[in-house]
């Protein structure tokens, strides 16, 4: 069964190769659901556990911690504008956070058009745009089943549990995001772009730009309500390290999720010295051959060491099992590789 629906996988992956129009649009409304559901992801996240709006007494008030990216550096403004003595109600402060992230995020499409892709800034451009729109249309205020997610959550895990669903579902959408070879956005565009010439992991550029967010906005915070009050100045403090685990958890699903960057060492075994001229004509990469011989068989053998992106490593495996059956793999992780690597380009 699992043959037949390989061999059926690879004949449909043929044929769109001979319709290439039709392949590229249905590339790009693959790319676009991404996109959608990334967006939604962010928005639901972020109105359930990163700003929670609850009804007290007939008014609404929010209970939030900075999050991270253009979302933070939106709620660091915003707070900004109150210590400037500009005030807003809920439902403006919502829209106003909707506005903001979209305006934020206009000069970092810019940069993606001139130092990532074309097509990618297309899409990046279409995931703010819909992440803007989404966290306006889950307004808690305006959607039950938000609000009520944002209560029980809060009531039954408390803060902690907040920032670690919104840190979950912020990783989520962002990893989401790069998977479809888009990005959600603001930091993420410069974290991915320096991502791409360092050859690293992702989310510790993220954590480092987010951290200089998360101390504008305790500061800008406490100065707010008034650094003489010592009681509330610590609340700020403790929501701060909260924060930080927020970031924590956010890193930590991007760059589980998210392989692009990752590199794996895979050293093959065999019999077959011609097994080095499959690999290289069926990846893009080249391979190293060292000839051994078997200390307990004596007999002759030769070892073929390849670096990989990981998420090549399953259809490497599977090819180089095809050619031989017999091959001894090792796949070992690397920190970081320099040198000339191929990476697939972005678009």
């Amino acid at each position: 069964m699992h043959n037949k629906f390989t061999a059926l996988k690879e004949r449909l992956k043929n044929w769109l190769y001979d319709h290439l129009r039709l392949k590229h649009t249905l590339d790009f409304t693959w790319a676009l659901l991404i996109s959608t559901l990334s967006a939604f992801t962010f928005a639901f996240g972020f109105n359930c556990f990163v700003s929670l709006q609850t009804l007290s007494e007939g008014v609404w008030v929010i209970d939030k911690y900075v999050a991270g990216g253009v979302s933070g550096i939106s709620q660091t403004l915003i707070i900004f504008l109150n210590l400037c003595g500009v005030h807003f109600n809920v439902s403006v402060e919502h829209l106003m956070f909707s506005v903001l992230y979209f305006v934020i995020n206009i000069p970092v499409i810019v940069l993606s058009f001139f130092g990532i892709g074309k097509r990618y800034t297309l899409l990046t451009l279409i995931n703010v745009l819909e992440t803007s729109i989404f966290t306006e249309l889950l307004n808690p205020e305006k959607v039950e089943v938000i609000y009520q997610i944002g209560q029980y959550v809060s009531a039954h895990g408390g803060l902690l549990a907040r920032v670690i669903f919104g840190g979950a579902t912020t990783g989520l959408s962002t990893a989401i995001a790069f998977k479809g070879d888009l990005s959600t956005g603001g930091i993420d565009v410069i974290a991915y772009w320096i991502a791409l010439k360092k050859r690293t992991a992702v989310g510790k550029y993220s954590v480092i730009m987010n951290g200089i967010t998360l101390t504008l906005f305790t500061i800008f915070s406490c100065a707010l309500d008034g650094w003489g009050h010592t009681e509330i100045v610590g609340e700020h403090l403790a929501r701060a390290v909260f924060s930080v685990v927020y970031l924590f958890v956010t890193a930590l699903v991007v760059d589980r999720i998210h392989t692009r960057n990752k590199k794996v060492k895979v050293q093959i075994v065999t019999n077959e010295e011609d097994l080095g001229q499959f690999i290289i004509s069926h990846l893009p990469h080249a391979a190293t051959m060292i000839k051994g011989k078997g200390v307990y068989s004596n007999a002759d053998r030769y070892i073929f060491d390849i670096v990989i992106s990981s998420y090549e490593l399953n259809s490497a495996v599977k090819l180089i099992k095809q050619e031989d059956p017999n091959a001894f793999i090792e796949v070992l992780p690397l920190e970081q590789v320099v040198g000339r690597f191929y990476m697939r380009p972005i678009k």
